[in-house]
């Protein structure tokens, strides 16, 4: 089982694409958490959930790396920090185009809807049919793309050892 703790539900969205497109024969429970991300708040989830510390899980935290103060704390976590910095937007233009110049939050939203057109009028926390084709199409190059970047500078994006993990259990 995969727990993944995401910032907000952009990130879950994401997350949920992939679920769909790998079809795996593990369980992927997603929790929105938001900033208020704690261990006490993890092991919460693992409770719901019905894991214990002998059953056998990963977990992952999805995140903009945009509040060092949030980065700091996943950082210490039990668990693997999957961090986009500024935001996750900059994995989805990565599917685009090579994008290697820091970016800002406030100029992100621009950024992205100029990589492409299918993010012309993009909306947090959903995905269209067309950018959800593009994100599971282009994929490969943005891991290629993200793996230049140095993480956890801006830009970049650590997504590719989440999609990795994914391909290992699908294998």
């Amino acid at each position: 089982m995969f727990l993944v703790v995401c910032e907000g539900e952009t990130e879950e969205e994401y997350v949920n694409i992939l679920k769909r497109h790998f079809r795996l024969p593990i369980t992927i429970k997603t929790k929105v958490s938001g900033n208020t991300i704690c261990t006490r708040l993890v092991n919460q989830y693992l409770k719901e959930i019905g894991l214990s510390k002998d059953d056998e899980y990963k977990v992952f935290f999805i995140y903009d790396a945009d509040v060092d103060c949030i980065v700091a704390k996943l950082m210490e976590m039990p668990g693997t920090a999957i961090l986009s910095n500024p935001s996750i937007e900059l994995w989805y233009i990565l599917h685009s185009k090579d994008h290697r110049r820091y970016i800002s939050s406030e100029s992100m939203m621009k950024e992205l809807s100029l990589s492409d057109p299918v993010w012309k009028n993009y909306i947090k926390g959903k995905l269209t049919q067309e950018q959800q084709q593009l994100l599971l199409s282009a994929c490969k190059e943005a891991m290629g793309r993200a793996k230049r970047l140095t993480w956890p500078g801006n830009p970049s994006s650590n997504m590719q050892d989440f999609i990795q993990a994914l391909e290992a259990e699908k294998r």
